[in-house]
């Protein structure tokens, strides 16, 4: 029993930093320019850790299995399981030395290659599938001796195709070009997504789309000032004063202005 709870304790700790890491994305979808960074290391910590104790206690369950009957291993479902296992930690390594350090650039998502949408899809697609599935499966006991292995991998390749999809459907999201003047069904998703990932925090995205909105604005009245500059440098000059007016005045240097002096004293 202490097995299967330390068991389901490590598959909780990796799938709620998961969770977490992906409400956390959601969030961010109702912004401009939404860039994705990479977990923080503590995030990584938590979910390495984990992967390592489901080694330990799945491997301690499986002895404990064989010691009861001889058949434990011959499960079609714990066989594909352990194979979803395998491929999962594949997959953590692609994250932790493809995806992360491509996400650490900090490029936004509407300036992403096709590189940058296959290296990070489809890693945290199958990331968050593969966390899912498997814990799914560590739960279908309905499933031992009975369910076939050819059936159990055409129901996840299904739902994989459905994570798939909505995961590059959120990045898409994430990409689009935000028009505060024309709100169509792309920026009601994102905001929507975004209460989701606020945890019903609706006014998050009020205030993302009140920031796009004013920096709209603040973005007009610098392009209407910097029109009305070239009108006012076409303008005719004003008049100029007289020559006369502005040529300061002579004075009297010599015997002249000694005389005048003279004159000036009688």
């Amino acid at each position: 029993m202490l097995l299967v709870f330390g068991h389901l304790l490590a598959a909780s700790m990796a799938l709620g930093a998961i969770v977490a890491t992906d409400l956390r994305l959601l969030s961010k979808l109702s912004q401009d320019k939404v860039r994705i960074a990479p977990p923080n290391p503590f995030v990584a910590r938590i979910v390495m850790l984990a992967l390592l104790l489901l080694y330990a206690t799945g491997g301690a369950i499986v002895l404990f299995g064989l010691g009861e009957r001889a058949d434990y291993l011959e499960n079609p479902k714990l066989q594909a399981k352990i194979l979803l296992v395998v491929v999962l930690t594949l997959n953590a390594f692609v994250l932790h030395y493809v995806t992360f350090p491509r996400l650490a650039r900090g490029r936004r998502v509407a300036r992403w290659h096709l590189a940058d949408w296959i290296l990070v899809a489809v890693p945290v697609a199958t990331s968050n599938f593969l966390w899912m599935f498997c814990a799914f499966l560590g739960i279908a006991r309905p499933w031992n001796y009975i369910m076939p292995m050819r059936d159990i991998f055409e129901i996840a390749a299904a739902l994989y195709l459905i994570v798939l999809v909505g995961v590059f459907t959120i990045l898409a999201t994430a990409g689009r070009k935000v028009e505060p003047d024309q709100r169509g069904w792309a920026d009601l998703l994102a905001r929507s997504l975004a209460a989701v990932g606020s945890l019903g925090r609706a006014d998050v995205a009020a205030d993302a789309a009140k920031s796009s909105s004013s920096s709209s604005r603040r973005r007009r009245r610098a392009e209407a000032a910097n029109a009305s500059q070239p009108a006012a440098a076409s303008l005719p000059p004003a008049s100029e004063p007289p020559l006369e007016a502005t040529r300061p005045p002579l004075r009297l240097v010599g015997s002249r202005a000694a005389a005048q002096a003279r004159r000036s004293a009688r």
